[in-house]
């Protein structure tokens, strides 16, 4: 017997993963291109037999009541950071692992994308670059300082704790709203840590780095950008749901926003329509700015390791809910193991 892993019918760039999973021996099945939601006849294929499970699964999902026919599901690996199209609190209490590319080149890549995006916003990069595309000359708004600005961070985790390690040294102010940082850790980073309200009253650039939730949906909505100075800055490189286009176009408009740089959107890709695409205060980009050849080189190796850690009963790297592993070990610990064909 192999292990079997159930993998979306594609994994874009990533497709590698799925290589290294059979020369490890796994049996591999993917879920058909045009399926959309699990319908019983997909549960009744795929889920009975699963021994992981692979993919972002954007559009289709994996939601419990798939995770909970699962009986033989070990561990559900993202290549990327993104779990949010997973059940992760299902997959917790059934003692299932949740994987993903938590490596540093992901978050250092991100870091430094947040990094050159603020001095991008301050300096109205996508302004003076659409003058010069329009034959104008010397034509745009002419940018504020890095120097003495305050940027605000929405969510302290790596990335935001990257961004802030980099910013030392520019002589600016770095405040930052996270519930769940303790402010001696965001002490050491020279950061203050202040409410939601405050961060973005005092911004002059906001960067969004905090994941999808029902909480955070729309967090960045009208009234924030309002109690912004005029002439503030926005850098979402979160998730685009978290941000309220419609209020961002709208401010951008007004002149309340100077600049916006957009790595997520609320819709992926935008529509061609989506006024923020070919904004000339916009610095657009396709969920990749952070993205470098040296991350997608470690990504399928990653995914790979993930899963079959999991499978072997040790613990993957890059573990996304840690809750899971006492029912996990308790399930798997006395577990019969395929043999394995190869090795990575």
């Amino acid at each position: 017997m192999a292990w079997r892993v159930v993998a979306t019918a594609s994994l874009g760039p990533h497709e590698g993963v799925i290589a290294r999973l059979v020369e490890a021996g796994c049996e591999i099945d993917r879920l058909p291109a045009a399926a959309t939601t699990w319908t019983p006849e997909l549960i009744a294929r795929y889920a009975s037999t699963a021994d992981a499970y692979v993919g972002t699964f954007r559009g289709i999902g994996l939601p419990r009541e798939v995770i909970e026919a699962s009986p033989r599901a070990r561990v559900i690996t993202s290549p990327i950071i993104g779990t949010e199209y997973i059940d992760v609190k299902a997959a917790t209490e059934a003692g299932v692992l949740v994987a993903h590319g938590a490596m540093s080149e992901n978050f250092d890549g991100m870091a430094e994308a947040g990094v050159m995006l603020i001095a991008a916003t301050r300096k109205a990069l996508a302004g003076k670059t659409a003058a010069v595309r329009a034959g104008e000359w010397k034509t745009a708004p002419a940018g504020r300082l890095v120097l003495e600005s305050t940027i605000g961070i929405l969510g302290l985790g790596r990335i935001g704790q990257g961004v802030a390690r980099r910013l030392n040294g520019w002589d600016c102010e770095i405040i930052a709203c996270d519930p769940y940082v303790d402010p001696a850790a965001a002490a050491k980073l020279d950061v203050e840590l202040v409410g939601i309200d405050d961060l973005f009253r005092r911004s002059d650039v906001v960067v969004i780095l905090v994941t999808l939730t029902p909480e955070t949906r729309h967090i960045v909505n009208a009234d924030r950008i309002a109690a912004m100075k005029r002439g503030s800055a926005i850098v979402n490189i979160g998730r685009g749901g978290c941000m309220d286009e419609a209020a961002v176009i709208a401010a951008l408009d007004s002149g309340q926003l100077a600049a916006v740089a957009i790595d997520a959107w609320e819709s992926e890709p935008p529509a061609p329509d989506n006024a923020l695409r070919s904004h000339p205060a916009v610095i657009a980009t396709s969920h990749d700015v952070g993205h470098s050849t040296d991350l997608y080189a470690r990504i399928p190796v990653v995914a790979a390791e993930n899963t079959l850690a999991a499978l072997e009963g040790r613990r993957p790297d890059y573990l996304h809910n840690p809750a899971a592993l006492p029912a996990w070990r308790e399930r798997w610990n006395d577990a019969p193991q395929p043999a394995a064909a190869g090795a990575l």
